[in-house]
């Protein structure tokens, strides 16, 4: 019996433990009436307390981006954002309230707080995690095509690929009620193709992680923005390739496609 009952609870511990560590969250993927709200706060991104300085420079930088962004588009609402250390309306009101990010992040209602403080009718806040930065080196040689189908020349090439993987997860809060009306993971993929010859491998110069970074902190504000309002504006995708070769390469699969 008492065996039956260790079996029995074990499964259940567990569950609640990962309930308690993972926590739940419940997607709302329907993109929210924003262009209906007359005015919206758009608030800093909340990053980990450990974070490191980089990633909570992204965090400022998406909220900044997202709030020029959507007040290019929907330019009938007034936009409450911070934009500098020294204009910051949001985070100056936070400290009036005595809130953190965390806490408005976590609750939709003291996020509703906040924005009834600033007179808006929604309030778009979220979290971005620290970015995935790889790099791929292939080591496959490959033979540059000439304008005639045939080989150019002697040398081969082979190829590197750089990626960026920028998650966050946004919420749009109604501040009248409370209610959450938005919850979803958004996330960019960004990739970069080198392709140079193997004697020159050692001189090829390569996207730095600030670079990157910085990419991130402007297509993530746009892929954020184009799925929130997506009747609005122009499709940003999700996977995107910011540089690849400008030469056609042939390996023993035939011709090469960056993707």
């Amino acid at each position: 019996m008492i065996r039956f009952f260790a079996i029995l609870f074990i499964p259940l511990l567990c569950l609640t433990i990962a309930g308690c560590i993972g926590g739940s969250e419940v997607n709302i993927t329907t993109p929210p009436e924003i262009d209906k709200a007359k005015s919206v706060v758009v608030t800093p991104f909340y990053t980990e307390a450990n974070a490191a300085e980089e990633v909570s420079k992204l965090g400022t930088r998406i909220s900044v981006n997202l709030g020029e962004r959507l007040k290019l588009i929907l330019k009938d609402a007034e936009w409450t954002y911070d934009i500098s250390n020294k204009v910051k309306p949001v985070d100056d009101k936070l400290s009036e309230l005595g809130l953190t990010l965390e806490q408005i992040y976590q609750d939709p209602a003291l996020a509703a707080k906040l924005g009834q403080a600033l007179k808006a009718d929604l309030v778009i806040i979220g979290m971005v995690e620290k970015p995935s930065l790889k790099r791929n080196d292939y080591n496959q040689h490959l033979m540059k095509q000439g304008s005639q189908s045939g080989i150019s020349g002697t040398s081969t090439y082979i190829l590197t690929r750089l990626t960026a993987l920028g998650r966050t997860r946004v919420k749009v809060v109604d501040a009248s009620s409370g209610e959450l009306v938005y919850n979803n993971r958004i996330q960019s993929y960004l990739k970069y193709w080198y392709a140079y010859q193997t004697q020159m491998s050692e001189m090829q110069i390569y996207k730095t992680d600030e670079e990157r970074y910085a990419d991130l902190g402007k297509h993530l504000p746009l892929r954020i923005a184009y799925v929130l309002h997506p009747t609005g504006l122009k499709l940003e995708e999700e996977q995107q390739i910011l540089l690849k070769p400008d030469i056609e390469l042939k390996g023993t699969g035939g011709i090469v496609e960056f993707n």
